[in-house]
């Protein structure tokens, strides 16, 4: 992680969990924010075979400008790793909607 960000220093805790998640499912704009809802892929029934269904994780709300920045720093860094942003890895099917 950088030392500065937006010209601020970085103070990073030991304590602060990772999320992961496989798919942006949803997005809301709404009072100045973006509004993005994370999920995993998790099966129905603890052994296969087994329908797999989203489970939401978190959800991750920025101000719209603070979003706008997000997009074209990931954008950029994607790029930047030979990574195509535009191209979806592993097919696209399950594109999110609002």
């Amino acid at each position: 992680m950088a030392n500065k960000a937006g010209g601020l220093a970085v103070v990073s805790h030991p304590h602060i969990g990772d999320i992961f998640a496989d798919e942006a499912i949803a997005f809301d704009h709404r009072d100045g924010t973006v509004r993005v809802t994370l999920a995993t892929k998790k099966m129905v029934d603890p052994a296969p075979p087994s329908q797999l269904q989203f489970v939401v994780v978190n959800r991750l709300v920025m101000t719209v400008p603070g979003a706008q920045r997000m997009v074209l720093a990931l954008f950029d860094y994607l790029k930047q790793q030979g990574l195509d942003p535009a191209a979806v890895v592993g097919g696209g099917e399950e594109t999110p909607v609002n």
